[in-house]
């Protein structure tokens, strides 16, 4: 199909409310009505055969992680994760495909989902507040989301999910928008601390309240492609708090890194060719790039 690069996600649009009321939506108006007010919606699913296959993902995390679980304990390491686990899992694969998720992604952005990276913890991350869409981001604007998956009932103790209400309206940032250069981000290990001040700063001006998800297992929290979230300290250490993140771009757009877009003179876009898990190939940008700007470059 032909690249789409005009129009927005349906829960962004100026016309939101007449979409609503034509009851665009259908089942799913709620979570359509928080992802637009709030940046993030919560949803259940209860059946059985999902809280089956979430503990299918622990049993076949649980050997994968368990040396360095026991470095963690100790103090010896940061929090594990294991990164894209559904290669070699069909139980990982199978939370990422989940038919409901991809109806209501689908239904609350307007174009077809397709999931292009899955994440595992087993403790909280400990992660400093973020928005994704400096690691990855598409044109038009807006067309990525992050799918959170309790794996298990979270505690306060365990370094649960933390999240701004309303953040997502923020300004989108790229390597490019806060002048940095390209020496610096590509020689950094972690340049994703250039871009914390400006969130911070953000969160300070703005008065973002921060709240937590201690969801029960099986519900999900779905975000916003700017959604400042991030994971709180483990007061427990010894505690354990199973997630999966499914990350999902959307069909007929470019897809990008923000993080590693720099001014033309410095090599422009960097543009990315995401894998599509369903389909088992990379989703490429079908377009002639010296006719889209000369300083667009691939990765």
């Amino acid at each position: 199909m032909p690249l789409d690069l005009t129009g927005q996600p349906l829960i962004d649009r100026s016309d939101f409310q007449q979409l609503l009321e034509a009851n665009y939506f259908g089942r799913w108006r709620e979570e359509a009505i928080s992802l637009h007010d709030k940046g993030y919606c919560v949803v259940n699913l209860s059946k059985s055969d999902w809280l089956a296959n979430i503990d299918e993902v622990i049993e076949d995390l649980q050997p994968l992680l368990e040396a360095d679980l026991k470095l963690w304990d100790c103090g010896e390491s940061g929090p594990p994760r294991l990164q894209d686990g559904w290669i070699d899992h069909g139980s990982i694969k199978a939370l990422a495909l989940e038919p409901i998720v991809l109806d209501l992604l689908r239904h609350l952005y307007g174009r077809e989902p397709f999931a292009f990276q899955t994440l595992n913890f087993a403790v909280g991350s400990e992660q400093h507040f973020h928005s994704d869409a400096v690691h990855f981001h598409s044109y038009p604007n807006g067309f990525m989301c992050g799918v959170w998956i309790a794996l298990q009932d979270v505690q306060s103790e365990s370094g649960p999910l933390i999240y701004f209400p309303g953040s997502h309206r923020l300004p989108y940032l790229s390597s490019r928008s806060l002048g940095l250069v390209r020496d610096a981000v590509m020689g950094e290990r972690h340049p994703q601390r250039f871009f914390e001040p400006s969130w911070q700063q953000a969160v300070n001006e703005h008065a973002f309240e921060k709240q937590q998800f201690l969801p029960k297992r099986g519900d999900l929290l779905i975000w916003h492609a700017n959604l400042l979230h991030g994971g709180e300290p483990v007061q427990d250490k010894t505690s354990r708090r199973w997630s999966q993140v499914n990350h999902y771009f959307f069909a007929n757009c470019l897809y990008t890194t923000p993080m590693r877009n720099f001014a033309s003179e410095e090599g422009g876009t960097c543009l990315r060719n995401p894998f599509d898990i369903a389909k088992g190939t990379q989703r490429f940008n079908h377009v002639e790039w010296q006719d889209l700007n000369p300083t667009l470059s691939k990765v």
